[in-house]
């Protein structure tokens, strides 16, 4: 028979998982884990955005470096052309503008595009800044609930653990060593009696019935063979 110590333990044990239970079910834990992701996704975006607004900002700069030198250029193209009479080279100095004033046109083109960009993540930047207050206001609310909620079962809570700290001085440390394994597993309960000579009071399955003799020959109990729970015979 295993420690009715440890069955009381292992008792108190439940109702703390089911108050833990409680307050992930809780409205507002949930709200409050939700609205974080979003407001973390906010702040995620942000920090894309202004990456952008300054790659663009860059892309900016260089192109009106460009056009300033190629307005330049065109300049002393027109001068050269002024004072020249032949008419191979003015065809010829003519081509040259030409060609400067097409790669003007297309820069223009660009700066046009970068400026639409930037005004687009103008307007997520204003989107995102407007959003994310209110998400941090829900957030900020719903933690308060919360954690009022959590206060109310605080005591209680308190009262468990007290209990059980006694109960664990008196509790055969090899076998709390055993409930503590398992129980970190996320099986529950981990002690469990055995039913009709064979049964698991667990998960229902049945073992051979000269493995459970065997094996509580020695000790009064065993380890499930199906679920990991252990196994105890009741008086």
């Amino acid at each position: 028979m295993i420690q009715q110590e440890m069955l009381q333990y292992q008792a108190l044990d439940g109702e703390l998982n089911r108050i833990e239970r409680d307050l992930r079910k809780n409205e507002n834990f949930i709200k409050r884990k939700q609205y974080k992701a979003l407001s973390q996704e906010c702040e995620e975006n942000l920090g894309k955005l202004d990456a952008k607004a300054q790659e663009l900002r860059n892309q900016l700069a260089q192109a009106r470096q460009t056009v300033d030198k190629i307005n330049e250029v065109i300049e002393e193209h027109a001068k050269e052309i002024g004072a020249l009479e032949d008419v191979d080279e003015l065809n010829y100095m003519n081509k040259k503008l030409n060609e400067q004033l097409t790669e003007l046109s297309n820069i223009d083109k660009d700066i046009k595009r970068i400026l639409k960009e930037g005004e687009e993540i103008s307007k997520s930047f204003d989107d995102i800044n407007t959003k994310l207050p209110k998400l941090v206001k829900l957030y900020n609310k719903c933690n308060e609930d919360f954690n009022q909620a959590a206060a109310e079962v605080k005591p209680r809570v308190r009262e468990l653990q007290l209990k059980q700290a006694e109960l664990k001085k008196v509790i055969d440390p090899e076998l709390f060593d055993r409930y503590k394994r398992v129980s970190e597993g996320g099986l529950h309960p981990v002690f469990v009696p055995l039913q009709d000579g064979t049964r698991c009071g667990g998960c229902r399955m049945d073992m051979p019935k000269a493995v459970v003799d065997t094996q509580m020959a020695s000790k009064p109990y065993m380890r499930c063979e199906h679920c990991g729970r252990i196994i105890y015979k009741e008086n």
